[in-house]
């Protein structure tokens, strides 16, 4: 994994290519290349690959005429093999005369690799890299010698051979009019401009190029053609327009906007995107979803139990929807992490409900815990923002956040969308609470708004604490959810050794981390019987006293704080909204803190948005 671009029109393909890169630099990578082919009596072949980031790449190709009309390109992080030039994508076939060069790009795991590598060099094939990828053009290679009549035909029948997950781009010398393209388990689509066509890993990578989209399912292959044209090997082609539908992301969300990095714009941008998920869904009295009628909305109310699945920050977001739906609906719900219950032996049946969470919908332990419990006879459903991803793929029904497109590494207004989600959830089952609701919903992007105007704030908090290494995160109640999203903002952003507890599990050992200094941040409550306000106070003051420097986040008219270093008042909001309404202040201390300390918060290091590997 991590990006994949292709081009075939009648532009150079290499400035497509590189701008498409460029893009999809959010989902984290170590190296990148691309490879393109100009038609003619003798095809101009080209590879260029580079480790490190895009800009060395591009910086490579600066002397290099742009030749070359139809190309591939990929941004990788690594997993077989180490971050290096070799192990970068393109992959080429050995290409000895008369069989030329195939190339492919390729996202996922081939699980059967180490087998099909033996069996390969066995037949005189030589390999260039450490990767599992680069067993899939010499496949490719091999069926076009042993007589396949067409690349198409190729891909086809190198893909019989392989077991794993993939989404693959690929192009041959001798074809090069042609782009093939196959995924399984990963996703791919399809762009369509005026006589030109993309593919990608995400269509951000062609916005305001296409004009159309194509999202392939599993199992599909796809030939593009150079007339713009394509075709799809057993999938009538009426079929397949009849699937062509407008881009859900446009060239605006490929820009800052002014603002100095992705995650910043990202922050700022969560009014707009809780009203984008609330929109034709939030009603006075109920909420509508269109995915979840009739008989899996009986199945949701009846359900034995509600499971919520996830990994990092969509684990979180269960959490708090765990409360949510528990306090209004007074249903039993787990939430487990998906990496984990995927290996176990859970105790489902058909009573139980299973709902993963992804931002991204291709998080891979997710996948295969939704599988299980298909399986296992359970309604599976899921929570995405990501339109014809693995995951909206694979469940009965779910629901998209439309929380817009992510550029930033570490999730922000995915977070909050993914429980306002799980709060709407929780008015569906609990209709006699709904319009209360409905009604403290629709205040957030209003309450958000205000949040934001803390900015300043926190970024002096945030370079006050910029040399600290470790930092601590409380929550009581509906807070604690909260706190260990806030821990993992600044563990992913800022490399702080970030921890987040129920402030009640402080003397239960962690309060040995607090000494001189230790920056620790309390969402301090504001229950309504106070009760939970009192004991995160007690609990702060075990940290006062021993030296620790207290940064609280109280809505407004909560407790006084006298014991806090740092006071942040933010706006009053009920208890059980607190995980949406006050996340955004904790990004943007998590943010700040990361600037402060010379990382480039948009893309951490060793990190990836879209975690394809288990």
């Amino acid at each position: 994994m991590c990006g994949i671009v292709g081009y075939l029109g009648g532009r150079p393909a290499r400035p497509v290519l590189i701008e498409g890169l460029k893009r999809l630099e959010y989902r984290g990578y170590d190296s990148a290349g691309l490879a393109t082919v100009e038609p003619g009596s003798a095809p101009v072949w080209s590879c260029h690959k580079r480790a490190g980031k895009v800009a060395e790449l591009e910086k490579s190709l600066g002397g290099l005429s742009p030749r070359g009309t139809l190309g591939i390109a990929h941004t990788r992080w690594a997993t077989h093999g180490e971050p290096s030039e070799r192990n970068a994508h393109p992959h080429c076939s050995s290409g000895e005369a008369p069989w030329p060069p195939v190339a492919v790009v390729h996202n996922g795991i081939i699980e059967n690799h180490e087998a099909l590598r033996a069996q390969l060099r066995a037949e005189g094939f030589a390999f260039a890299s450490d990767t599992d990828s680069e067993v899939l053009p010499h496949l490719i290679d091999r069926e076009l010698r042993r007589g396949a009549n067409s690349l198409e035909g190729a891909v086809s029948g190198a893909r019989a051979h392989i077991e794993g997950a993939y989404a693959i781009a690929g192009m041959s010398y001798a074809h090069p009019d042609e782009l093939v393209a196959a995924c399984n388990s990963s996703p791919l689509v399809i762009g369509i401009g005026k006589d030109e066509l993309f593919v990608a890993s995400d269509e951000l990578a062609f916005a305001g190029k296409a004009t159309s989209v194509l999202h392939l399912k599993d199992g599909e292959i796809v030939v593009l053609k150079r007339n713009g044209s394509y075709t799809f090997r057993g999938v009538p082609l009426p079929e397949a327009l009849a699937r062509v539908e407008k881009p859900a992301v446009s060239a605006h969300d490929a820009v800052k906007s002014g603002y100095a990095h992705f995650m910043l714009k990202e922050i700022h941008e969560q009014p707009q995107s809780l009203r984008q998920t609330f929109a034709g869904r939030l009603h006075e009295s109920e909420v509508v979803f269109g995915g979840l009628t009739g008989d899996l909305m009986s199945r949701l109310q009846d359900a034995r139990r509600i499971v919520l699945v996830g990994c990092g920050t969509s684990l979180y977001a269960a959490h708090a929807g765990k409360l949510l739906i528990e306090k209004f609906a007074r249903k039993s719900v787990e939430v487990v992490q998906a990496s984990e219950f995927c290996y176990g032996d859970p105790v489902l049946s058909s009573q139980d409900v299973v709902i993963g969470i992804s931002q991204s919908g291709t998080t891979a332990d997710t996948l295969a815990t939704l599988e299980l419990a298909r399986e296992r006879h359970a309604l599976v459903l899921g929570i995405t923002n990501r339109v014809g991803s693995t995951l909206a793929k694979r469940v009965r029904a779910g629901v998209y956040l439309h929380a817009g497109p992510e550029i930033a590494v570490a999730s922000t207004k995915a977070f909050t969308s993914q429980v306002a989600v799980l709060a709407m959830l929780a008015a569906k089952l609990a209709p006699a609470h709904a319009a209360g609701i409905c009604a403290k919903l629709k205040s957030l992007p209003a309450v958000i708004t205000e949040v934001l105007k803390a900015d300043s704030k926190l970024k002096r908090i945030a370079w006050q604490f910029a040399a600290e290494p470790r930092a601590i995160v409380l929550g009581r109640g509906f807070g604690v959810p909260l706190a260990l999203e806030g821990a993992l903002k600044l563990t992913e952003v800022a490399y702080v050794d970030g921890h987040g507890y129920s402030a009640a599990e402080l003397k239960h050992g962690p309060l040995a981390l607090v000494e001189r200094g230790t920056p620790v941040i309390a969402i301090v409550p504001a229950d309504e019987e106070g009760v939970l306000a009192r004991k995160m106070l007690s609990n702060l003051s075990e940290v006062s006293t021993r030296g620790g420097h207290v940064v609280a986040l109280v809505g407004k008219g909560g407790p006084a704080t006298c014991m806090a270093r740092y006071r942040v008042e933010l706006p009053a909001v009920a208890e059980e909204l607190a995980p949406i309404a006050y996340a955004p202040a904790l990004q943007l201390l998590a943010y700040y803190w990361g600037i402060a300390r010379g990382i480039n918060v948009d893309q951490p290091r060793n990190l990836a948005k879209s975690v394809t590997v288990e």
